[in-house]
């Protein structure tokens, strides 16, 4: 974690606040269920240490089969790139839908 977040990091998704130790409760089931993963980045804007993008994770589980989930975010960075906070709202997507919008 320590790679991509800092320690104070703050991850709101869906209304729901994620602090380091939520993040890492989050993720550890994550890790453990997930077999291979692609981010699918439709969009995405910079200025300075923050960004917006839109973007579909693909993910194969190890039970439950293929997931895709639609991610639009609002994330701001430190100078050497790693994640302070992060506003997300997602949505579950048929794998197979078509990308619109563009």
């Amino acid at each position: 974690m320590s790679r991509f977040f800092t320690r104070d990091v703050v991850q709101v998704s869906d209304g729901v606040p994620l602090d380091w130790d939520r993040l890492v409760a989050h993720l550890r089931p994550v890790r453990r269920n997930l077999r291979a993963f692609l981010f699918e980045v439709h969009e995405a804007f910079a200025d300075g240490d923050r960004i917006a993008a839109r973007f579909t994770i693909h993910a194969r589980q190890r039970k439950g089969g293929n997931v895709s989930t639609r991610v639009h975010m609002f994330a701001e960075f430190t100078p050497d790139g790693l994640l302070r906070r992060a506003e997300q709202l997602t949505r579950p997507v048929d794998p197979t839908e078509p990308e619109t919008g563009k």
